[in-house]
């Protein structure tokens, strides 16, 4: 009787009928995964699959607060749900679970056109699974965002893989998040977190960490800030959209160490470089002074800006002068692009890399 009931539930959830760019399907444990794809999939596109996991009693609709990303157009989100039933905790991020994960990312990729790893997001016992994933399957994973983990990869729940340490870790938990999440557990949330943060920083991995003010286990504005600059770092897209990029911070560690990205399927490189603060300080005085000096020609601004995007600058004192010399620049740049019938394609996304913050140049 039982496997008659199985059956009439995965006939059942496949016939369901989803919204456009949403369906549902069985993975091999017999349980939900949903899948978000843009409105209009480009056969000849390559999509970033981003995988949200659930927290601790939860399922996979909603792909932990992800399912909107989709709508980027450049990204296939996944919501799998997990649940222990007799077995090693989903939060392990090993076992049957993993290996479920990984079947899901091969059977999407023999329907979908994807990139060669994932990325991972994950909130309390979604946060537990996908770092301990990571650590145990890093050829599968670019970035990973792991927040409020009730366990972390140290002392004895878990390993810390110095396979993992060239892939970017966005990690945070609230100053008030101070409970034992289970029974046993050697250290509450805020205090297991730091020792995970410092034991990843003492082995040179790339990443950062945050301790949110006033905020106990809930998600801050924070989370979402880290996790879009994980992105970011981690696949050479935008993080806050298909177009737009978000600042990287100057908290993150040994970012020289993770792969660079090269431009693919049309896409952008990574949008918003990193650079050294140190060495973006003494760049831009330099740039600055000359611009209080007189105007400076188009063709090096238009340089100057494909190296140090003015997102990255634009809010330094004494940026005023060389944002509206830039802003002038790019918009003849665009006009001329505009009439001799070429602003599309990568000569538009070129025009967005390098004109990202400046609000005179509308990329409309």
């Amino acid at each position: 009787m039982k496997s008659v009931s199985v059956l009439v539930t995965i006939v059942a959830l496949i016939a369901w009928p989803c919204r456009a760019g949403e369906e549902v399907i069985v993975d091999d444990q017999g349980m939900d995964c949903h899948v978000y794809t843009p409105a209009d999939l480009d056969p000849g596109k390559t999509y970033q699959l981003l995988v949200g996991v659930h927290g601790a009693g939860g399922k996979g609709n909603g792909a932990a607060g992800l399912k909107g990303w989709a709508e980027r157009g450049d990204v296939i989100v996944i919501g799998p749900s997990f649940e222990t039933k007799g077995q090693r905790p989903y939060q392990n991020g090993d076992g049957p679970h993993a290996g479920k994960l990984i079947k899901l990312f091969k059977q999407l990729g023999e329907k979908y056109p994807l990139r060669e790893k994932m990325f991972l997001h994950g909130f309390s016992g979604g946060s537990q699974f996908v770092h301990r994933f990571a650590m145990l399957h890093p050829e599968y994973v670019c970035g990973v965002s792991a927040h409020s983990g009730g366990s972390w990869a140290t002392d004895g729940f878990g390993s810390i893989s110095t396979r993992a340490k060239k892939i970017p870790f966005a990690i945070s938990c609230g100053e008030k998040d101070t409970a034992m999440s289970f029974q046993g557990a050697k250290f509450n949330r805020l205090d297991w977190y730091k020792r995970f943060r410092d034991e990843i920083d003492q082995k040179g991995f790339c990443h950062i960490g945050g301790i949110w003010p006033d905020v106990g286990h809930r998600i801050s504005p924070g989370v979402w800030d880290l996790m879009r600059q994980c992105f970011q770092l981690a696949t050479g897209l935008p993080g806050q959209s298909a177009t737009e990029t978000v600042a990287i911070s100057e908290g993150w560690k040994n970012l020289d160490e993770i792969p660079e990205h090269e431009a693919t399927d049309g896409g952008p490189a990574a949008a918003v470089p990193y650079v050294d603060p140190a060495k973006l300080a003494q760049v831009t005085k330099a740039a600055f002074a000359k611009a209080d000096e007189g105007e400076i020609p188009d063709s090096k601004l238009v340089s100057f800006m494909e190296q140090y995007p003015p997102v990255l600058w634009k809010d330094q004192p004494g940026a005023g002068k060389l944002l509206e010399q830039c802003g002038r620049a790019a918009a003849r740049w665009k006009e001329a692009a505009t009439k001799a019938g070429r602003f599309e394609g990568e000569v538009r996304r070129r025009f967005e890399r390098f004109s990202n913050g400046l609000d005179t140049a509308s990329n409309e």
